[in-house]
């Protein structure tokens, strides 16, 4: 009754908002080669939403109405945490209900971020609870643990989750740690990529003793070496001309997202077209594809202006896909 009466508000309320946003007129869009695609997904992080910040809702608002114009439609939508600023209700409402509305039909991967319960503030378990309470009723997963996985056409995507209430760091337990080592087991016999989401960096990791641990980096280092690994992020806002600057990071490929409501000034009306922010990726039978995107101007990201050149990373597979 709980998860009914949180959506049928959620629904109603960001229905009503989002008429302040308009629809968006951008074209559709598509992937490389449509006919050659085995699988398309978006990721998306640090959406930050307020209640009182206009602005940065109709970036959220307006790119979700691109991510929707995938003519080759979407197997996947991730957001990286930090869905909201406090962790408000009405914040809770406005993400997960515009997600509801504007990604109708979609499969919707939701990470925890240190923002989503208290950024360091607050009750732990009552925050938590709350964020399985909204995850539940607006995208239909009933969770226990913040950590999950779902198979995608054979696809493994996991999802890591922060145990504590911290801002800097991600702690994971014992627990997490040999789940996450049953699943990659799991996964290798599919043959196929593997795709790893966290808010934080992979280095960004202690354990329950509250020290740093590189356990998770090993981890994913030492998959990666006989087998297809990708591992994306938010947390740290990093620009996205800069996302790529990871992409072998301790043996694996690490791609960094950008806040995509980045507001500069917070009230900078002239740099809203630098926001929207994400990528999108393809996997095709030899390799993967990121492809950046500002889903906000309905753009590709551009990484040289001079030469035109797209800001993407092509990445060929150790295993291709049968």
């Amino acid at each position: 009754m709980k998860s009914v009466v949180l959506r049928f508000i959620g629904l109603i309320l960001s229905g009503i908002i989002l008429l302040t946003v308009g629809v968006s007129r951008h074209a559709a869009y598509d992937v490389r080669d449509p006919d050659a695609c085995l699988l398309t997904f978006s990721v998306l992080s640090d959406s930050h939403i307020e209640g009182n910040n206009l602005p940065r809702y109709k970036i959220f608002a307006g790119s979700l109405q691109d991510v929707k114009k995938n003519a080759s439609g979407n197997d996947a939508v991730i957001f990286l945490g930090d869905n909201t600023m406090n962790c408000q209700n009405i914040e809770n409402i406005l993400f997960y209900g515009t997600a509801a509305n504007l990604l109708k039909g979609e499969t919707i991967l939701p990470v925890m971020g240190n923002h989503d319960i208290g950024n360091g503030e607050g009750d732990y378990d009552t925050l938590q609870n709350s964020w399985y309470d909204y995850t539940e009723a607006y995208f239909g997963r009933k969770l226990t643990h913040p950590y999950y996985y779902e198979v995608i056409d054979g696809y493994y995507f996991i999802v890591l989750g922060m145990e504590d209430q911290l801002v800097y760091e991600m702690m994971m337990t014992e627990e997490q740690f040999t789940w996450l080592e049953s699943v990659l087991v799991e996964a290798s016999a599919s043959g196929k990529p593997v795709f790893v989401f966290s808010h934080y960096p992979a280095d960004e990791v202690i354990d329950e003793t509250g020290e740093y641990s590189d356990r998770l980096i090993d981890m994913l280092a030492d998959y990666n070496r006989e087998n297809d690994l990708f591992y994306f992020c938010g947390h740290t806002h990093m620009p996205m001309f800069l996302f790529w600057s990871f992409p072998t990071s301790e043996g694996f490929p690490e791609i960094y997202l950008p806040r995509l409501t980045d507001l500069g000034g917070e009230n900078d009306h002239e740099i809203l077209n630098r926001s929207g922010d994400g990528v999108e990726v393809e996997i095709y039978g030899d390799q993967v594809l990121v492809r950046g995107r500002n889903f906000y101007s309905g753009e590709w990201k551009i990484d040289d202006e001079e030469t035109g050149d797209l800001c993407e990373m092509t990445y060929t597979l150790k295993k291709p896909i049968n």
